[in-house]
């Protein structure tokens, strides 16, 4: 399962809404201080998401500000990333291939009808990525859960998930 803190910005009835701060891979490379991407994930200020998630299974009192674990499986991870990546890839490479097949086997044509059924192909593959997608979206296991509640944070000042390097490494 894959670990994130967010903070709590709205408790309701059996609910609460939490917000995290989006976080990239920059900062645990050797080479962070000469790389372009590094450099700008420095100065640019991480994504914040909000999520709503279910408390009917936690039995503490949950406040406004305080810190939660949150987790969502890797396996509804992977899944999200072969249905929104590979899923349209092989649609555009059987439209290749039936344009292809069509266009210039059987009608003698040009590049063209490839090129479109390429195109068709790959939107084709979108369309059946977002429904499925948004079948998926329902489904608990693509959902975060919460794992637990941490408490109030130590200090105001400090902001969820902000670290650029770990602390040990000083």
């Amino acid at each position: 399962m894959m670990h994130s803190l967010a903070t709590v910005v709205a408790v309701e009835r059996n609910q609460i809404t939490v917000s995290c701060q989006q976080q990239t891979s920059c900062g645990s490379c050797a080479s962070q201080n000469s790389c372009g991407t590094g450099v700008i994930s420095k100065v640019l200020p991480g994504r914040q998401h909000q999520l709503t998630l279910s408390t009917k299974h936690v039995h503490e009192p949950i406040e406004v500000g305080q810190l939660v674990e949150i987790g969502l499986s890797e396996r509804s991870v992977l899944q999200s990333a072969l249905l929104v990546y590979v899923l349209p890839l092989v649609c555009m490479l059987l439209g290749t291939l039936l344009g292809q097949w069509w266009f210039v086997e059987l009608a003698g044509g040009g590049e063209g009808g490839v090129i479109a059924g390429a195109l068709a192909g790959g939107a084709l593959g979108l369309l059946l990525a977002r429904r499925r997608a948004s079948g998926l979206s329902e489904q608990g296991d693509y959902q975060p859960s919460l794992i637990r509640v941490l408490g109030q944070p130590v200090a105001d000042s400090l902001s969820t998930n902000a670290l650029s390097k770990d602390s040990s490494s000083r």
